[in-house]
């Protein structure tokens, strides 16, 4: 039941995007300084293969799934928060 509750925060912490906000910003420039956020952020590569995974049949897949959507979420709020700092520095309030 944790793994589920787990999985529903992800999905709907990837279905909702800051809306940054800056006095005297366009849509453009804070599309820019956006782009800017991500390409700097240390985006934690994707561990592929069986590291930290069992393998096997049957529930031991399931908990192989489980662990990879671990990281998998783990990485993504690290690369947002990174984002995040980057556009507050900038001015940007969300």
């Amino acid at each position: 039941m944790k793994k589920l509750a787990l999985m529903a925060f992800l999905i709907a912490a990837c279905s909702t995007t800051p809306q940054w906000q800056k006095e005297g910003a366009t849509k453009e420039s804070i599309a820019a300084d956006l782009d800017g956020c991500e390409a700097q952020a240390p985006i934690a590569p994707r561990v592929q293969g069986t590291q930290g995974m069992p393998s096997g049949v049957g529930g031991e897949r399931k908990a192989a799934f489980n662990t990879m959507a671990e990281r998998e979420g783990q990485r993504m709020q690290k690369d947002e928060k990174f984002v995040a700092e980057c556009m507050r520095k900038k001015g940007y309030s969300d």
